[in-house]
């Protein structure tokens, strides 16, 4: 399976209570400069678990302090058996039996009406359903989740709004019937304008504008002898809607945007294998091709000194922010480090015969095959290789077969030369990502594992 050594071995990284984390379609050991404390550190309480279905709630104050008083006095409200989730049934009974929970949840629908009235309950299943994402019942934090988003909707006209209630609410008791609305109408051209936008004021006498406030009426007060504040927002207001959120897809697009990744070309497999270097470029990265005037340096006894002022000229005008090369451009590294002319983050892919060792303080990646057929190196060879380095600057990206099965077969194969394995799953961006990782290769793998997870897992 894959695996990562950092620098010099030492004692393991424990993540979770396991001395070994997985990364990116493989298994990691990950080694530190810190000695293993003597006895665990005390540990808070785990979350218990109470409820049916896959939820799971917890006695952490902290947690509920979080919430905020109204969204956590409404979930108590809601949560009948006090377990700590919410089902849908708990919800539609809270709705029709707490006016706070129905104006919270449906504002402008009457919670009479919920059994009886299709549209009604349709709009309470789709908000548990929005909610849950398929599961039995919702945290509290789903919930609170949910509402905060709905309300980072900003109200552009509220003050307007606010204003023209007072108007409408004669008897300022914060609740509206249809003879106050029809009277206000009447009275008040804003109020009219708003109610029967672009109907002249002089015709709000005749039949036919009454029977178009009173509709008006229906429609905000869903049903109900009334209607509160919330129900006239929620029909009259116009919206400013709050950006959308930026995936992690995307904004990994946008921080790739701004870095700058330079190719050896040679080895690379522009033409023999294309995938390699398009998987870069669809990544957003910037890429510059360092290609014209470089020979095969397979040749023998080929020496690079005379080809390092091309590529130095190419550093120079590109700046790049990491130098990417793979197999017989391996060579042409190996003279950039041994003569000083780079020592900026660098990807290796496959591990060349002339580099025999790190270059002191350069944080590099390494990936290699246990089934590399042009340049087959032991496993413990890379790992003496990637120990040369500088502790936590030096990462080794690892592919080797399974256990043998007994019919003599492997469930899975390392890479051979031309590894497949980092063309997918951002695999490769990722490696490159973590070779300018300020924090060190090793750490950003680790880090950047949860953005393998879907935005829908994320949620879940």
């Amino acid at each position: 399976s894959p695996a990562s050594l950092s620098g010099s071995v030492h004692l393991p990284v424990t993540v979770g209570g396991s001395p070994a984390s997985f990364l990116g379609g493989g298994f990691a050991s990950s080694p530190v400069r810190q000695p293993r404390p003597s006895a665990p550190a005390p540990s808070k309480a785990l979350p218990e678990r109470r409820g049916s279905g896959d939820s799971m709630s917890t006695r952490a104050s902290g947690d509920e302090d979080e919430l905020g008083d109204e969204i956590l006095a409404l979930c108590k409200l809601i949560d009948a058996d006090g377990n700590g989730t919410i089902s849908e049934l708990e919800l539609i009974a809270a709705v029709k039996e707490h006016p706070e929970v129905a104006s919270f949840v449906l504002p402008g629908v009457d919670p009479a009406t919920l059994m009886e009235d299709e549209k009604a309950f349709d709009a309470i299943d789709d908000v548990f359903e929005t909610i849950a994402a398929g599961k039995q019942r919702i945290r509290y934090s789903d919930f609170a989740a949910h509402f905060r988003r709905r309300g980072s909707e900003r109200t552009a006209n509220a003050q307007e709004l606010k204003a023209l209630y007072r108007l409408i609410d004669a008897d300022g008791n914060g609740s509206v019937s249809k003879l106050e609305l029809v009277e206000a109408v009447k009275r008040y051209p804003e109020v009219a304008n708003l109610v029967l936008p672009g109907r002249p004021c002089s015709a709000l006498d005749d039949e036919e504008a009454l029977d178009l406030v009173r509709a008006a009426f229906v429609q905000v007060a869903g049903g109900k002898k009334r209607f509160e504040y919330g129900d006239f927002e929620a029909h009259f207001r116009k919206v400013h809607q709050a950006p959308p959120a930026v995936t992690c897809h995307e904004r990994k697009k946008l921080c790739r945007s701004s870095k700058r990744v330079m190719i050896i070309g040679p080895g690379f497999g522009r033409q023999l294998n294309p995938l390699q270097g398009q998987v870069i470029e669809q990544a957003g990265f910037q890429v510059h091709w360092c290609w014209s005037g470089l020979p095969n340096p397979e040749t023998p006894n080929f020496d690079a000194r005379p080809y390092l002022p091309k590529i130095k000229a190419d550093i120079d005008a590109f700046a790049p922010d990491v130098i990417a090369c793979a197999s017989k451009g391996g060579s042409y590294i190996a003279a950039l480090w041994s003569h000083g002319l780079w020592t900026g983050p660098t990807l290796l892919i496959n591990a060349h015969p002339s580099v025999l060792r790190m270059p002191a303080g350069v944080p590099v990646v390494l990936c290699h095959g246990s089934n590399d057929e042009v340049y087959p190196t032991p496993r413990a060879k890379l790992e003496e290789l990637i120990a040369s380095g500088e502790p936590n600057k030096c990462f080794l990206y690892y592919t080797a077969n399974s256990g043998q099965l007994k019919t003599g077969h492997f469930s899975r194969l390392g890479d051979q030369h031309n590894m497949q394995s980092i063309l997918t799953h951002d695999c490769l961006p990722r490696l490159l990502d973590a070779a300018m990782s300020t924090g060190g290769p090793e750490l950003h793998m680790v880090r950047s594992w949860r953005e393998r997870l879907s935005e829908e897992r994320l949620q879940a």
